[in-house]
């Protein structure tokens, strides 16, 4: 059996009658088409993530300052309903509307979520503190004339955020 230009060819008798053009050989062209696509591909992938990483910082900012704007609200109205925001509890906000999404948790347990609030409530002030997505931790405290007041910090307890001084949050 002889190779002429990718082809092998056959003699008469070989498996096809008078011989003739048998098959071609494979190429792997097709291979590396497909490789060479995919290897873009993941390339470009690769570009958009970090292309978009601040965006995606800046949406996890701003989710978890909203969960925590939505729990002080909640903790205001709870503190004029009943007459004190020490009523603003863990407990008592879970039956509050418009917060019903959130897990609120007691002061000395810290928040490993954005959806996660932990709660400080006295008579005095009510503190929560929720950790974002990247990791940095958001507070808000109210005092019984509405007043708000901000900071981050590390400890995401609202044990630690009830002691730590206001500072401001960072613009998503």
């Amino acid at each position: 059996m002889d190779y002429h230009a990718g082809f092998r060819v056959g003699q008469a008798g070989e498996g096809s009658p008078g011989g003739g053009i048998v098959g071609a050989m494979g190429s792997n062209r097709g291979f590396w088409k497909v490789v060479l696509a995919m290897g873009a591909g993941g390339i470009a992938l690769v570009v958009l993530v970090f292309a978009f990483r601040p965006v995606a910082r800046s949406g996890a900012v701003a989710y978890t300052q909203s969960n925590l704007r939505a729990a002080a609200d909640a903790a205001a109205r709870v503190g004029r309903d009943e007459g004190s925001l020490a009523a603003a509890t863990p407990l008592r906000l879970r039956t509050e509307p418009g917060v019903d999404d959130l897990l609120f948790i007691d002061p000395d347990q810290s928040s490993n979520d954005s959806e996660i609030v932990s709660v400080a409530a006295s008579a005095e002030v009510w503190t929560g503190a929720a950790r974002a997505d990247t990791g940095e931790c958001f507070w808000v405290r109210v005092n019984p004339s509405g007043a708000l007041e901000y900071g981050t910090g590390t400890d995401c307890s609202a044990e630690e955020a009830g002691r730590a001084a206001p500072g401001s949050w960072p613009e998503p």
